[in-house]
This record gives structure tokens, C-alpha cells and sequence, in this order.
């Protein structure tokens, strides 16, 4: 895991984009032949970047919580990306939540209500992998406790400042999940996105349309 992610750090520091490719991590890294080498046979290197994605996850939500920078490696790329938090920014990252609201089914179809709830299910895992512990429960109707909503009391180091929400439509040809960011404090869409896909009601097309969202989401929060 240390050479695989020194490796990788170099390539992107230098620029190397090109020797971040699957078959060049397999001769570098894992010293695989040239000669012999076939990504498609030999997956040493998804297996152990995919090892390594969850490695940086877990030291990032736990003892490098405050760490100044950040390493991460996107699906579906195995170039590393490098993010810095600088003083007030690193708290505003610690105390603002995002709350999931369950996605909603919108058309009349057998397998769309299956289907949207595994992708919630997926989804929520996906975000609290890439946030950690910003993400929060299921948005509930505030309930007065001593004068102070239930929704206030959840944590008081997290203030809930935006609200995923979505919906599915599925027709003969594609799926479409739309998905709006709300700002909470405002009560208007900070940011909406659809993500069209084939017809295909499986796991993998859930994990593939969560990943997606969570890809962009974390672009447009810039973390």
C-alpha cells in the first residue's frame, strides 16, 4: 500500500498522467512483466487500488480527521487528487451536515419502487464513505423538545445547511434520476443535476448511478 500510493503521488506531482494507467501501476508497482502482462487477466492492480481508496477513507475519518491535506483517488480514475483546508475552512468542513432525504419513485412501474430504494440504500452508504460523519439521518418533521426542535438537537457541532433530495422515471428506453441540493437556510435549489442510464434493474447499476452523484456532489461542495 506504501509504494502503490508513493507511486502514485509522484506520478501526479511530476505529471505523469499517462503512467497512472492500470498496465503501468502493474510493472512499476507490482513488478509484472512487460512481456507478459495482461490487465485483463491479472486484476492485482484494481484489487489493491480499490484496497487503497478505503485505506485513505478510513485514516481521513479517523487519525488524519485534521490533517491539512487530503489524498484521495476517484472511481474510475487511479490518479490521485489533493485537497487542502486551510483554518476556518477545515471547521466549516467538521460542522456542516448534509441530510438525505429518501428519493422518491415517480413513475408506475414494477421494478422502479425496488430499484429506487436500493439506490437510496446505495447512495447513502457512498456518502457517508466519501463525508463521513457531516452526513446526518433521514430529514425528519422537527419535533419540539423544551422549545428546541429535534432537528437542532441531533449534533451541535453539525448545523444541517443543505438537503439531498431526488426522484426516479424510468420509461421504455433509459432510466433518469434527478437529484436537487437544497439550501437550507434559504429554502431554494443550490444545485440539480439528472443522470440518465439504460435499462438495467441491478445492483451494479445502482452502485454505478451513486457514484456518479457522489462525484458530482463533491465537485460542486468543493471537497
Amino acid at each position: 500500500m506504501s509504494c502503490l500510493l508513493h507511486f502514485l503521488v509522484e506520478k501526479a506531482i511530476s505529471g505523469d498522467s499517462r503512467d497512472t494507467c492500470e498496465y503501468a501501476i502493474g510493472i512499476g508497482v507490482f513488478n509484472r512483466s512487460a512481456a507478459t502482462y495482461s490487465t485483463a487477466e491479472d486484476p492485482i492492480v484494481r484489487v489493491q487500488v480499490g484496497r487503497l481508496r478505503e485505506k485513505l477513507k478510513t485514516y481521513y475519518a479517523t487519525s488524519g480527521a485534521a490533517s491539512d491535506i487530503e489524498i484521495s483517488i476517484p472511481l474510475g480514475s487511479y490518479l490521485p487528487v489533493f485537497r487542502k483546508f486551510y483554518g476556518a475552512a477545515l471547521d466549516d468542513r467538521r460542522e456542516h451536515a448534509l441530510t438525505i432525504q429518501p428519493i422518491t419513485c415517480i413513475t408506475q412501474c414494477e421494478n422502479c419502487e425496488p430499484f429506487t430504494r436500493g439506490l437510496h440504500e446505495e447512495l447513502t452508504y457512498q456518502l457517508f464513505r466519501t463525508f463521513g460523519k457531516t452526513i446526518v439521518i433521514h430529514l425528519l418533521p422537527a419535533v419540539a423538545v423544551s422549545g428546541v426542535s429535534f432537528s437542532s438537537k441531533i449534533n451541535s457541532r453539525h448545523e444541517v445547511n443543505h438537503l439531498l433530495e431526488g426522484t426516479v422515471r424510468i420509461d421504455s428506453e433509459r432510466i433518469r434520476v434527478s437529484i436537487r441540493l437544497i439550501d437550507a437556510s434559504l429554502g431554494c435549489v443550490a444545485w440539480s443535476e439528472q443522470f440518465d442510464r439504460n435499462i438495467f434493474f441491478a445492483i451494479t447499476q445502482q452502485e454505478e448511478l451513486a457514484a456518479s452523484i457522489c462525484g458530482a456532489l463533491k465537485h460542486f461542495l468543493h471537497v
